[in-house]
Order: C-alpha cells, then sequence, then structure tokens
C-alpha cells in the first residue's frame, strides 16, 4: 500500500470536509474516507487502459460515475447531467445522503433575498429528481417557502411575486404559485442549475 499517497489523499478528504456545515462535517469525512479505503489503487507501474471504441466524453462520464460516493441517480438525473455537461461527482459534491436523510453541506450564501429564493427553488428540484425519478426536475412554492424561511431568502410581501421576474419566470415550465402544483424546470432552468451546482466548486476554488 502506498501510505505517502493514502496520507495525501485523508488530508485532501479532511479539507473538504472541513467546509461542509459543522453539523454535517463528521458524516461527510466518514463517508468520504470510507469510499477512498473501498477503492483498489493499481499495482504499480500498471497503466489503465481506456476501454476500446468508447468515446472519450462517454469513457469520462462512466469512469467519473464509478468514481462516486456510490449514489445511484435516477435516468431523469443522468439525462440532466449529459445536457448540461455536469458531472456526478459535481452533485455529490454538493449533497450529502444517507438512507432517508438528504442534505446539501453547499448552498447560496450570498445576501441577495430574491436571488437565493430561485436559487433554492433550482436545489429542490433537483433533489426531488435524485429521491424520486418519476417526480422529473420539479418543484412546488410551498417547499421553496419553507426552505427559504428557515434559510433567511424569505420575503413574504413578494415571494410570489420574485418567480413571475422576466429573469427567473423562463427557469420554469408555468409559474410557481403559492399553494399550486409542483412546475418542472425548463431548458433555461436547468441551464440554471448546471451554472450553480458548478459555482460552488468555483467558490470553494476561489
Amino acid at each position: 500500500m502506498d501510505y505517502e499517497r493514502l496520507k495525501k489523499e485523508i488530508t485532501e478528504i479532511a479539507a473538504v470536509a472541513g467546509q461542509a456545515p459543522e453539523p454535517y462535517r463528521e458524516k461527510c469525512f466518514e463517508l468520504l474516507l470510507n469510499q477512498l479505503l473501498r477503492e483498489s489503487p493499481p499495482a504499480a507501474g500498471a497503466k489503465k487502459k481506456p476501454d476500446a471504441d468508447v468515446p472519450p466524453a462517454v469513457a469520462a462520464q462512466a469512469i467519473d460515475e464509478r468514481q462516486g460516493n456510490g449514489l445511484v441517480f435516477p435516468a431523469t438525473v443522468k439525462a440532466f447531467m449529459r445536457r448540461t455537461g455536469v458531472a456526478q461527482s459535481e452533485i455529490e459534491a454538493i449533497i450529502l445522503v444517507e438512507g432517508s436523510e438528504f442534505h446539501f453541506v453547499r448552498e447560496p450564501s450570498h445576501s441577495n433575498i430574491s436571488k437565493g429564493q430561485v436559487e433554492w427553488a433550482l436545489l429542490i428540484a433537483l433533489k426531488n429528481a435524485i429521491l424520486n425519478g418519476n417526480a422529473g426536475l420539479s418543484v412546488d412554492a410551498e417547499a421553496v417557502r419553507s426552505v427559504v424561511q428557515d434559510k433567511g431568502f424569505y420575503d413574504n410581501a413578494n415571494f410570489a411575486k420574485n418567480f413571475k421576474n422576466a429573469k427567473y419566470a423562463a427557469w420554469f415550465k408555468g409559474t410557481l404559485e403559492p399553494q399550486g402544483d409542483p412546475v418542472t424546470l425548463s431548458v433555461e432552468g436547468e441551464k440554471a442549475l448546471a451554472s450553480l451546482i458548478k459555482s460552488f466548486k468555483t467558490n470553494d476554488q476561489g
């Protein structure tokens, strides 16, 4: 076993887990460490040969999925990933799933209330798709209201109005109305969700 490599990777895992909210740091570290220990490093000097006749983009996606934390995403989420270029590892970096427990370990941290409200709508749509593929990338206003009240992005007077803002309305295939039915993300909404997911990685590097 390459102990120097193992020590380096454990240090990297500790750094990643340290960026998670305090209640989830220990569990995040444990999950990442377990994944590392399950992986079998190649023999010294061995080179991994790419699968024959597999296009590079498809091979990269398959490798990325095999190196994840064991989550099996529904077809709806995989289709979203392929349409937008989001890697499974990028999604797994912002969530923590254990049994029936689902948490976001990366979340909006700016102070723009209307933007934060709609970003949470995108994230909840992702959560719904992961937990229930049949639901697709859809979200309802009351689920958003509950979260943004807890996260500090709630503007009671303008809650419904924010979803009708021209900038954000195009992100949904319909209008998110209080007490209304779930609405699916549009193509523009999927692009916005992809950008949001990728922005968490960019912010970590910054």
